[in-house]
């Protein structure tokens, strides 16, 4: 029997103070973050969006100071501003640099946070993001150049190359999806694996993760990187997920970080969920932990009231069965367990629209096409 691990220690990987400083003005509490933002860093962001929620209306992040951010890292200030969202409090920040400007809008942070180049542009301001934006806020206009590890900034997603048994619909033209601009509630999942071998190295673990992605999936899913890429920072792919009763849905992911700690995909326009999916692996309490780590919210009324009736079940088993598969491949076993947490109970309904790009809906039209299609190309 392995050791429970709690969501706390699987979340905080070691703890790291990132806030450096606290300071009121007026109405308004400003975070000075310093140093690298990452999942070390929970515990300490946590407290101190507790800390300015009880003290004022607003909250600035001055993250002029900002090291390393992965996706970790963006999730944390996500979560915070979502949670600080919920109580009417309004979540600005300032001081970003100009890689961490493009990865902001990568990864639609600039929805949920307003971000502005100085503190006092910030602090005069009195509009809640998401609403329409004032004079002075920036806009998102700078050619693309993220920091190491992130990929750039694509109005669209496009892939190519797809062999012939892929059901190649609902990727190309679209764009890439985040938990902001979801439609459902928002979730924190964790999926993990303890592993009581101290061969097994957690940078060898991504490494192999990375390079044998698709074959860790269970039976009748597929991956098509475009153009048969590796998993990189940029790289798009096409999915092929099997469902219950012989059908397929087709949808897409794309790489938005990666590098030798973890790697992080972001859904497609019409995937049955709007987020991000982070694998890494990390060493903690002397074992080597594998983690799939999903936050997001559903896509779109179809897909929340499907997650509610059984399809967040059928994603759990996915990802304890993926958990599996790799640990196999390494020589090794475990039981796998799970964490939840819901954020944010409340329904985006400005985002209902997103039904019109339901993979779903389009896959179910089109799988009869496809088949015909497979069948033709067959050899006689």
């Amino acid at each position: 029997m392995s050791e429970k691990i709690t969501r706390e220690e699987m979340a905080g990987q070691g703890q790291n103070d990132v806030v450096a400083s606290i300071r009121i003005h007026q109405d308004a509490t400003i975070l000075d973050i310093r140093g690298d933002l990452d999942g070390s860093c929970e515990a300490s962001l946590a407290g101190a969006f507790a800390e300015g929620m009880k003290a004022s209306g607003r909250i600035l992040l001055n993250l002029s100071g900002l090291g390393r951010m992965d996706v970790e890292g963006a999730g944390l200030l996500l979560i915070n501003a979502s949670r600080a969202s919920r109580k009417n409090i309004r979540v600005l920040a300032c001081g970003l640099s100009e890689p961490y400007q493009d990865v902001f809008h990568l990864t639609g942070l600039d929805e949920a946070i307003g971000v502005y180049d100085r503190e006092t542009e910030a602090l005069c301001c009195r509009q809640h993001p998401g609403e329409t934006r004032p004079e002075g806020l920036r806009s998102y206009s700078a050619p693309s150049r993220p920091p190491a590890g992130w990929a750039p900034f694509a109005e669209c997603v496009s892939v190519r190359d797809m062999p012939p048994e892929a059901m190649n619909i609902n990727v190309n033209g679209r764009r890439v999806s985040f938990p902001a601009t979801g439609f459902g509630r928002l979730v924190d999942k964790r999926y993990f694996l303890r592993v009581n071998d101290p061969e097994i190295d957690p940078r060898d673990v991504v490494a192999v993760w990375r390079s044998e992605f698709p074959d860790f999936w269970p039976k009748g899913n597929r991956v098509f990187p475009s153009a048969g890429a590796p998993i990189a920072p940029g790289t798009a792919a096409v999915l092929n997920l099997a469902l219950p009763g012989g059908l397929a849905l087709a949808t897409g992911i794309m790489v938005i970080h990666a590098d030798e700690r973890s790697f992080s995909f972001s859904t497609i326009q019409g995937h049955i969920l709007s987020g991000w999916i982070t694998f890494s692996s990390f060493r903690r309490a002397g074992a080597t932990v594998i983690q799939v780590h999903p936050l997001f919210r559903t896509g779109d009324p179809m897909m929340e009231i499907g997650f509610r009736l059984g399809a967040a079940r059928q994603e759990d088993r996915f990802w304890h069965e993926t958990l599996g598969n790799l640990a196999r491949r390494l020589g090794t076993d475990g039981k796998t367990e799970q964490t939840e947490e819901l954020i944010d109970s409340r329904l985006q309904w400005r985002h209902w629209k997103n039904i019109r790009y339901s993979a779903a809906i389009r896959s179910f039209f089109y799988l009869p096409l496809h088949l015909l299609k497979k069948g033709h190309g067959r050899p006689k």
